[in-house]
């Protein structure tokens, strides 16, 4: 069971450079067509990020320095809805 739990790490922690690139037009995308997926997303990155804590990984500031720059990109956007709002 270790060894599953340790190959599933490797996997995620390969697949993660590639979703961090993908989430961001993602984000984009999802402003201009005003739709809500990406809680769902961030809330996979968060469990990432809490199971990190939990095994004790190393890698989990590798994990917390994506989440700073998709929380930022987020949060960019969140203004620009608020933003929309005030202005409609």
């Amino acid at each position: 069971m270790e060894q599953f739990g340790n190959r599933l790490t490797e996997i995620g922690l390969m697949i993660m450079p590639y979703s961090f690139a993908i989430y961001f037009p993602y984000r984009w995308l999802e402003h201009l067509w005003q739709k809500g997926n990406s809680k769902l997303v961030k809330a996979i990155w968060y469990f990432a990020l809490g199971v990190g804590y939990l095994t004790n990984s190393y890698e989990v500031d590798y994990v917390v320095m994506f989440i700073c720059f998709i929380e930022a990109w987020d949060l960019m956007f969140q203004q620009l809805e608020v933003q929309n709002k005030r202005a409609s």
